[in-house]
């Protein structure tokens, strides 16, 4: 037997295996997982604290062309600023669908932009607070249509991709517009 014959085995091996991996990491429709602190900016900062969030999302995204889709839904938990007569906290549910634009066709690592529209419901209090909550209620619910932007850096892997993003969020509430910031770390299979 020739010594040479199981190396050749395994680089026989690594290249029927790099199609496959290739061809999981392209694959057009994908979902994936995110989940990140999120802060509340502009008006909504009067209100609430930094929090977290969590969401899944389905995405289109073509392996020679550099815009995708990407269809989302994430819950948003505000901290509270111990705001008198109430225990809850400020959320925010927000269901968007976006696109993504891919800056560099790097192999492994893509930068990338992300934009998009969605419907936003807010619950946050009122403000000035009512002094008394059990008088005149102090929370406000909301929903408003709203935009979203920010970039993100994903990195392709053996059958998924992680990612991470920042993004700016502005819902179009009457009076006041409800606007945060939140920083994703994500995966997409």
């Amino acid at each position: 037997m020739n010594t040479s014959s199981p190396a050749l085995a395994v680089i026989v091996a690594l290249i029927m295996i790099a199609p496959v991996s290739h061809g999981q990491i392209s694959s057009p429709l994908g979902f994936g997982v995110v989940g990140g602190t999120t802060s509340p900016s502009g008006p909504l900062r009067d209100v609430a604290t930094s929090g977290w969030h969590a969401g899944a999302f389905l995405e289109l995204k073509l392996p020679v062309i550099p815009i995708g889709f990407r269809l989302e839904g994430t819950y948003h938990q505000l901290g509270s600023k111990h705001i008198l007569g109430t225990d809850d906290s400020p959320r925010v549910l927000a269901g968007t669908v976006d696109a993504t634009y891919t800056l560099l066709p790097l192999p492994i690592i893509k930068p990338y932009l992300i934009a998009g529209v969605g419907q936003y419901n807010v619950r946050s209090f009122r403000d000035p607070v009512p002094i008394d909550c059990a008088a005149e209620p102090c929370e406000v619910t909301r929903s408003a249509f709203g935009v979203n932007a920010g970039a993100g850096v994903r990195v392709e892997l053996a059958g998924f991709a992680a990612f991470v993003e920042a993004r700016w969020h502005d819902a179009y509430t009457s009076g006041k517009h409800a606007q945060m910031v939140p920083i994703s770390v994500g995966l997409r299979f």
